[in-house]
């Protein structure tokens, strides 16, 4: 399955779009939303970030999986933006459990915790059903994704799909679990922000349940003429609010049954 190249039939891109996203991410700093002066759509705002990717590869990054975004009503109500939305993960981006995390790296950081994926087979849409979803994955581990929003001001969402959905990086806990005889709707998760519980929630809150975010990214990059391959991780969704660590913070999930996850801020 494709894995760097984009789309085909994308709408064009202009070049400066491209060139300037880049720059955001090399320099740590942010730029003005594309939409604030030429509103994109969905299919060009994937186009985008087709060709950002593109880009990142070409320069020696490498993609190890995807992520799924706007999975609940509420970060969906924020960015203005009714359906979920799909980005790329870089292996330079994924961290170790406990990892030590400079707040300097990020132009807007945010903490979410999410259930991770791990794909044992091949799967591409369309018709992915969340059974199917289930059966084509080798386990799932317990994730924080450190995103980063390199705007500045107020990004609609298709200036989020353009940036890879704010994609930076994510912290892997321990250990895969087998998913095939869980209810993964009814997983619980304490959330913790300096020892201290921030939020508690069930992973529902993943579009009813995190397979359904997996089966939907399956059917979407389908759509797009790409897919998931073996090996590759997934990122749910947030399964809780977010939290807005800052140096000398630490963040802690604990799920029911997916074990824990955490990171600190220096």
């Amino acid at each position: 399955m494709t894995r760097g190249g984009g789309a085909a039939g994308a709408p064009p891109v202009p070049d400066a779009l491209v060139r300037a996203l880049l720059a955001a991410r090399a320099q740590g700093r942010a730029l003005a939303p594309p939409s604030a002066a030429h509103p994109l759509d969905a299919a060009q705002a994937y186009a985008v970030q087709d060709r950002l990717r593109v880009a990142l590869v070409a320069g020696g990054e490498r993609v190890v999986g995807w992520k799924a975004g706007f999975t609940n009503k509420a970060s969906q109500a924020a960015f203005g933006y009714d359906a979920p939305v799909c980005g790329f993960l870089l292996a330079s981006g994924i961290l170790p459990n406990r990892s030590a995390v400079e707040t300097a790296r990020f132009v807007g950081l945010a903490v979410e915790a999410e259930v991770c994926f791990v794909m044992a087979r091949d799967l591409a849409g369309p018709g992915v059903t969340a059974a199917a979803a289930r059966g084509a994955v080798a386990g799932a581990l317990p994730a924080l994704e450190l995103i980063d929003v390199r705007y500045a001001g107020k990004p609609g969402g298709t200036d989020l799909i353009a940036d890879g959905v704010a994609s930076h990086a994510v912290v892997l806990g321990a250990p895969l679990t087998d998913v095939a005889p869980l209810d993964l709707a009814l997983e619980g998760l304490v959330w913790e922000l300096n020892g201290a519980v921030a939020a508690t929630n069930t992973a529902a809150e993943v579009l009813g349940d995190p397979l359904n975010a997996l089966a939907w990214v399956a059917n979407h990059l389908g759509a797009r003429g790409l897919g998931l391959v073996a090996g590759d991780l997934v990122m749910s969704g947030s399964v809780s609010v977010l939290l807005r660590p800052g140096a000398g913070d630490t963040v802690r999930a604990q799920f029911t049954r997916l074990g824990a996850v955490a990171a600190r801020f220096v």
